[in-house]
């Protein structure tokens, strides 16, 4: 009769074929998620990825405004980065507005939360009509400006907002020999040459043209709020609306839609940590 192994050997024993089944187990999942799904497994396959799959990917992780430059801010190249189902619609960039020349057709983006609501009105409305408030009620006329053409008119039929609009709306001064609030001539030759002389300039020159160019803004935190348009009573809102084309049904859909009931409810937006955007800024 053999002699029996001590029992700690058939523990070792034990806890190796455990270890053993266990590792064979993963090796076998893993090889058939890898059929099931036809994918490239880890980092080393990323090359393999299709186009739509890598784009898919960008998607997922965002693109990095800072990485991406300008183009990150142009609405029709940002068509491109997530066309996911080859739509052959294309948005009218705008090559008038001074403000769009450097800062993109898709300026906000320091909020995630926010930023796709801000950049829905950038894209009908020139950045000064929020960004250079007027002090005095009365001071700024609102006209329509082609976004191609440059061409103007006071007024426009809504129906295009259901469109691709090609219109922006633009403040104006009310009388004075220069109704332009902030993209006059010397304005437009001042950052025309920043912009050429810009990549050889010191830092302190750099800061100090900035200063210049953005001197007509008002401060951000005094810019037109959202309540300040969207206010249920269409007399006391910040915008002309019935001067610059709003038909009385698309004004009651603008002061007293879900969005301005939303903005006068939270002023602050408490979102579960779990849905909150990954970059706080």
């Amino acid at each position: 009769m053999s002699k029996q192994r001590p029992a700690f050997v058939r523990y070792l024993y034990c806890l190796a074929g455990i270890a053993f089944l266990v590792y064979s187990t993963y090796i076998v999942f893993i090889l058939v998620m890898h059929i099931w799904h036809h994918t490239p497994h880890g980092e080393a396959h990323a090359d393999s990825l299709s186009k739509e799959d890598r784009l898919y990917q960008e998607m997922l992780k965002g693109v990095d405004a800072q990485n991406a430059g300008l183009a990150y801010k142009d609405i029709s190249q940002i068509h491109k980065l997530y066309d996911f189902h080859k739509s052959e619609a294309k948005g009218v960039t705008d090559s008038r507005n001074l403000c769009v020349s450097c800062h993109g057709d898709v300026p906000h983006d320091k909020k995630k939360e926010i930023r796709a609501f801000l950049n829905m009105h950038a894209y009908f409305m020139a950045c000064e009509t929020c960004h250079v408030k007027s002090e005095t009620p009365g001071d700024h006329k609102y006209v329509w400006y082609d976004k191609v053409t440059g061409d103007e008119k006071p007024s426009i039929d809504p129906g295009f907002f259901l469109e691709d609009t090609p219109y922006k709306l633009m403040p104006l001064k009310r009388g004075g020999t220069e109704p332009r609030v902030f993209d006059a001539e010397p304005m437009k030759k001042y950052v025309s040459e920043f912009k050429s002389k810009v990549g050889e300039m010191v830092p302190a020159a750099k800061s100090a043209s900035l200063k210049v160019i953005h001197r007509p803004m008002t401060k951000l935190e005094d810019s037109v709020k959202c309540n300040e348009c969207h206010n249920p009573n269409v007399n006391e809102a910040y915008l002309p609306l019935r001067e610059i084309g709003y038909t009385d049904r698309r004004m009651a859909q603008i002061v007293g839609n879900e969005v301005a009931g939303m903005i006068d409810r939270y002023k602050e937006f408490y979102i579960p940590n779990f849905l909150k955007p990954s970059e706080e800024n």
